[in-house]
């Protein structure tokens, strides 16, 4: 609603993710990356309910906080660095690139001269697997839709 640069990190048991947000509805929605709800595939609930005490208490894995935060940051200055800012583009879905150390795609639009600016950032120590997928702003989001903003402003 305030079209300013907002990253957030969430922690899970032993999964982290790190996110930028869309930047602002500029009228394109489907141009527009998503926030944290466009994502969100679980209706909301009341998670305490039915639970004992350390059911409702949340646990993470002690290396999840300082891993997820360095990523937040690495992001943020890494957007800081680009021309457009939080309105950067998010690199194009290639599910069958795989990551090397030399690649540079800094001719692309997605990319600061600090590396690719992905949307989101998602980590395991299941697996210690990390992933970067780009996911669109959802037109009837609960959480930046213009329908909400337009009444958020109002």
């Amino acid at each position: 609603a305030h079209d300013k640069i907002l990253i957030n990190a969430a922690l899970g048991l032993d999964s982290w993710l790190v996110m930028r947000h869309g930047g602002g509805d500029d009228g394109v929605t489907d141009k527009r990356l998503g926030c944290y709800f466009c994502n969100d595939v679980v209706a909301p609930e009341n998670s305490t309910r039915n639970r004992t005490l350390d059911q409702q208490c949340t646990v993470t894995r002690p290396g999840l906080a300082p891993i997820a935060s360095s990523m937040a940051v690495e992001l943020l200055v890494s957007l800081l660095h680009h021309s457009h800012k939080h309105k950067a583009p998010a690199p194009a879905q290639n599910l069958h690139k795989t990551f090397s150390p030399t690649d540079n795609d800094s001719n692309s639009e997605s990319s600061s001269p600090l590396g690719v600016i992905p949307h989101q950032i998602r980590g395991s120590l299941v697996t210690y697997t990390m992933m970067a997928p780009t996911v669109p702003a959802f037109k009837c989001c609960t959480g930046c839709s213009s329908g909400v903003i337009a009444a958020y402003h109002r």
